[in-house]
């Protein structure tokens, strides 16, 4: 006997960013089935790199008479690099938002850089911000991401408290 399942009906989205330190894609609803459309891919390669790959940056030093000491950087290189891609993540989505492209967008990004992104998103993004989710979705295509996207959905459906 062969058993089915139901396959739960897709809520409807407008822009959905799907994200990691290392890679991000931007989707939209397609105009003819509203299906999602990739809109855009950025790819940050050094992300993935390791720290002497990246550089290195010296140590600061500090004087104190004859003496002298070595400090390390409060950041180090790996976490500047996911700034730098989470600001060049916002910075699309604030285009997307002043452009009025969408009326709301869902966001979707592993968990320690759900924050650094919420960290730099500016005030157009975050009045039409509809849910960021702690969730990497980013190995995910097609018909899959679409369900996992509108599970996510259904399970955040609370309005987000303000930061």
């Amino acid at each position: 006997m062969m058993t089915t399942r139901a396959i739960k009906p897709i809520q409807p989205f407008e822009g959905v960013l799907v994200a990691n330190a290392g890679r991000a894609r931007l989707f939209e609803p397609d105009p003819e089935n509203k299906a999602m459309r990739e809109l855009a891919s950025f790819v940050h390669p050094q992300a993935r790199l390791k720290g002497a790959a990246l550089g290195r940056d010296r140590p600061g030093q500090a004087f104190k008479g004859e003496a002298r000491t070595a400090y390390e950087p409060h950041t180090d290189l790996h976490q500047k690099e996911h700034a730098e891609f989470a600001r060049e993540l916002a910075k699309r989505l604030e285009e997307e938002a002043i452009e009025r492209r969408y009326p709301r967008v869902a966001i979707f990004a592993s968990d320690p850089f759900l924050g650094e992104l919420k960290a730099h998103l500016g005030a157009p993004t975050q009045r039409l911000l509809q849910a960021a989710v702690a969730l990497d979705l980013t190995a995910y295509d097609d018909s899959e991401l679409e369900h996992r996207v509108a599970d996510a959905l259904a399970v955040t459906s609370a309005p987000l408290a303000p930061d």
